[in-house]
């Protein structure tokens, strides 16, 4: 082996540009319990956790030959409705009003727009962010979800709806503390879901919660 190494750098799709993008969810994610330990504790906790997923119907990528809109999902976040949690500004921002008896699954469908800057890892490798998040402005049409909306309950796990996400939050949820108590879920070996590679890199890393929230 050669002691010099070059950089290394693995991009299927270039990552969006810095900009405000109009965006639809059409996924809403219940992550379950998931162990979250912040650089100050001694010792981490099980906290509930959440994340949605976008499309940007403007911004398009060829996936086995058909134009697919790109998508992009938000961080994972603590599923608490505080007002210093970061769900509890994400929602507000976005316009929502009734946050203390939202159900998560009701902005599925619901357009946005997305503040939207490129990260990169220690890898070199590039990824987009959600910055921010807003209602759409007067006068804008709502866009179109072309993907199927789907929600996903990790105490009522819908086995079919799993299989639908991207393998990369499938991976996720399995280390939730619903996983470990229901094992037919291990069971589940589905082949990754078409699209899911060529916009891998526009995930966030796994950054959870930003401290201390």
């Amino acid at each position: 082996m050669s002691l010099k190494i070059k950089k290394t750098v693995i991009n299927t799709v270039p990552p969006l540009e810095d900009n405000s993008y109009t965006a639809v969810c059409t996924a809403v994610i219940d992550l379950g319990e998931q162990y979250t330990q912040f650089d100050k504790q001694k010792q981490g906790t099980y906290k509930p956790q959440c994340m949605f997923i976008f499309e940007i119907p403007d911004e398009r990528v060829e996936i086995d030959g058909e134009s697919k809109p790109r998508w992009i999902s938000s961080k994972r976040f603590t599923a608490f409705l505080s007002e210093k949690s970061g769900l509890f500004k994400f929602l507000t921002s976005w316009g929502n009003k009734d946050i203390e008896n939202i159900d998560l699954a009701s902005v599925l469908g619901r357009g946005a727009v997305l503040t939207i800057s490129q990260k990169e890892k220690q890898d070199g490798t590039k990824y987009n962010n959600i910055e921010g998040i807003a209602g759409l402005p007067k006068g804008i049409p709502e866009p179109k979800p072309e993907s199927e909306l789907l929600a996903f309950d990790a105490d009522e796990p819908d086995m079919e709806v799993l299989e639908k996400l991207p393998t990369w939050i499938q991976d996720i949820i399995k280390k939730s503390t619903q996983f470990a108590e229901n094992p037919t879920m291990e069971e589940v070996t589905p082949p990754e879901p078409s699209g899911d590679r060529p916009n891998k890199q526009q995930s966030n890393e796994d950054d959870g919660e930003e401290c201390p929230i």
